[in-house]
Order: structure tokens, then sequence, then C-alpha cells
């Protein structure tokens, strides 16, 4: 994470504040973030008013000789496609569930049955490039998705070669890990995957009772066993995603302990995200309270420990594939080819609204299906609620990492810095 540092600040504060921009109160310092930058400013750099606190004049005249405001213009088509939309795992609270699993059940009724063909690639293939054109871009962005896209390995590694030649410039994985073995691992990487997100329920005891196959089995070891083979074996980074709620949120220590053993950090990141009730009425008592954030700040510490790399939250309007009507910067694909607005109702009757073939079909008939991300997900906290506790933990974050960088740097044997 690279800082920026403000410093020679004068006493004015009369400028309005650029859109989007966050100021949040560190423990030595001010930091100030727009969009994926974000710059770290001495404590007078900052002055109260009465509407509030506000940078001074010359530090956002400095911020914006580096072009620290000017938001990065699109490069890449986004495309999230489900190569599979079966799934291995019988998570009860998946949001591609068609309800929750019966008594005693590990297998939850689900979407459709899809599998990515190979005419289908050669379809979202065409697709990607006539969209590409149309936005005069010329590069793309692939996240392959399922169900679990390791169900259809093969479909997965024909993307990505179809991709590769139309300048694929990121391709990330979402999967359980539970397929992920060294050999396609290698196959994977060598086709020009670049990241793989997983998801883990909490220490293992925790883990094997919620993040089970669908007869019921543990998993949690495996997946471990998984990462660590495909981390010797490829030069892939790895997301890891914890999902916290009531069930899981002791005990994280061990599992943080765990990741960081069998991923080197630099080549690792982690968010702690709150499971969600989709609807089906499974229930999270974790919300976004002061001493929810505490917790979060203990967890993502130990992570930077480790070298990891802990994202700052971002709001849903930064997300490429829902946020345009239209798909101009981005589409989500299901394995039949059916597109949606948003990965969360990919596969769900009668919320398609086009296809790789014919392309969107006319926006006012997609208007009232073209939903974003979280459309359906019980809040966890009041809008305000919610606002200060990421201030809270996105601050620690950058204090944090910022702590941790100043130690390396200065650690016996490393390189001096300018």
């Amino acid at each position: 994470m690279t800082t920026a540092t403000i410093s020679n600040v004068q006493p004015r504060a009369d400028q309005p504040v650029p859109d989007g921009m966050r100021l949040l109160r560190g423990t030595e310092c001010w930091w100030v973030i727009h969009g994926s930058k974000h710059a770290r400013l001495p404590l007078e750099a900052v002055i109260q008013t009465e509407a509030g606190d506000r940078v001074l004049d010359d530090v956002l005249n400095a911020l914006r000789e580096r072009d620290f405001f000017i938001k990065p213009a699109v490069t890449a088509y986004a495309v999230t496609v489900l190569t599979a939309t079966a799934c291995n795992l019988g998570c009860a609270y998946c949001f591609q569930n068609l309800e929750l699993p019966a008594a005693g059940s590990f297998a939850p009724p689900r979407i459709r049955n899809e599998v990515l063909t190979p005419e289908r690639v050669r379809n979202v293939a065409d697709f990607i490039a006539r969209q590409m054109a149309a936005a005069s871009l010329d590069q793309t962005s692939l996240l392959l998705f399922g169900g679990e896209p390791l169900l259809n390995p093969e479909g997965s590694l024909e993307l990505l070669r179809a991709l590769k030649p139309m300048n694929l410039v990121d391709a990330e994985m979402v999967t359980n890990g539970v397929l992920l073995h060294r050999r396609l691992a290698g196959e994977l990487s060598r086709a020009g995957l670049h990241r793989v997100q997983i998801t883990f329920d909490g220490a293992e005891s925790v883990h094997d009772t919620i993040r089970v196959t669908r007869n019921g089995r543990g998993t949690y070891a495996k997946i471990l066993r998984n990462v660590a083979q495909a981390a010797e074996e490829t030069d892939l980074s790895w997301h890891f995603r914890v999902n916290i709620s009531h069930h899981n949120l002791d005990g994280l220590e061990k599992l943080i302990d765990d990741l960081g053993d069998v991923v080197p950090g630099e080549r690792a990141s982690l968010h702690l995200a709150l499971i969600d009730d989709s609807g089906l009425g499974y229930e999270n008592e974790v919300g976004y309270a002061p001493e929810y954030a505490q917790r979060f700040k203990q967890l993502h510490s130990q992570a930077i420990a480790y070298g990891m790399h802990v994202p700052l939250s971002k709001p849903m309007t930064d997300c490429p594939y829902c946020s345009t009507v239209g798909g101009a910067e981005g589409a989500v694909v299901n394995a039949d080819g059916q597109l949606y607005s948003c990965w969360e109702n990919a596969g769900r009757e009668g919320w398609d609204i086009g296809d790789v073939v014919n392309g969107y079909r006319p926006t006012p008939d997609i208007q009232d299906k073209w939903v974003a991300c979280d459309f359906e997900i019980k809040s966890h906290g009041t809008q305000e609620a919610t606002r200060l506790f990421f201030e809270e933990i996105d601050a620690a974050v950058l204090d944090d990492t910022y702590a941790h960088a100043r130690r390396r740097s200065t650690a016996p044997g490393s390189s001096p810095t300018g």
C-alpha cells in the first residue's frame, strides 16, 4: 500500500470538499481517501469548523497537483462469468439457494444447474470483444465465478485461454478451494489466472460445521492443504474472505495464523465480511456496532503483521458490473450465456436481461431488473452506524499498515528508502 505524505501546510480552509473524498482521523495523523488513493496528513493539516473537519487549502492544492482527485480512466472491460452454477458445498446462507436446507440436510435447493460449454465460451469471447469495441476499451478483466467454477475446470481454462489474446490484464477466480489441487492450480496460472479468492467460515472447529460438503463433511483442512500446495506450485495471489457471524467470532486468531503459515504475506489479502441474510432467514446477530469494530481492528492488525494487505471499504457505486445500466463497463454472464446486472442474481429465474449472442435488451425493458450489489440484503445497522464503523476500522487499517511498513523499512538488512 503506497502512502503519500503531505507537509508544510498553511492555516486556510475555504475550498469545497472534492466529491467522494473521505477524511479519517488516525492515531497520529489524518488520512484522506479518494477512490483507490490515500494520503497521510499531519494533524495540523485539518481544522475543525462548524460544518465539520476541513482540510486546509494548501493541502488540497498539493493533493490536486499530484492528481490525487483525478479518477483513473476505465481501460478494461470487466466481466464475471459463471462457469458452473452447481456447488459441491451446502452453505446454508448462500444467496444462490432457493430456500434454507431441510432439517438435518446439508443440500439446500439451488438455482438451475448450467455449465459453460466450449460453444458458450466462444459466444462469451465474441460478446466481450463487441463490448470492448463499443466502449473503446483495449483491455479486459475476468472474474471466474459459480456455483463452484472448478466443477467445470475445462470451461474455466478454455475461457482464460480465449480471453488471454484479448489483453487480459487481470483474472481472478472465486472458489471454495476444495477442488483446487496442485496440478490444476498450475494449469490455471499458465492459462492466465492471477488471483484466487477463497472463503473461510471461522476457525476449523466452526468452519467445519458451516462450510460443509453436501453430505455434511468438513472442508477446512483440505482447503488449507490445497492452498499451501498451490502457493508452492504457482505465484498466484490469494484473497481470503472470512465470513463473520455470532457463530464464529471467537477463535479467528487461529485461522489468521493458519493462513499466514501457508501463503507468504506479500501474496495475500484478508477481508472480514458479515454474513448476510439474503432473504432466506439465515440470522446473523453481529452488526456494525463499536464492540465489533474493535474485534475487526484486532484481527486486521494480526493479518497486517503477517504482511497481508487489508483492503479499505468502498461504496457499492464503484462496482463495474451493476453501477451503470446497460453493461457499458462490465457484464455478468451466467453459464448458459444469459446476462444479469449483478452476480448476486445471476441464474435466478426471471432476472435475465439479455444474452451474449444478442446482447442486452433495450434499457426500458430491463430497468426494473437492473439491481445493484446487496439489493436483497438485510441491513446490519443504520446508515450512520455503518459509516462510523467503517471510518474507525479503515483508519486503523491505514495506521497499522503504515506502521508495519515503517518497521520493515528500518529493520536490519532492509533497503534504504528515499
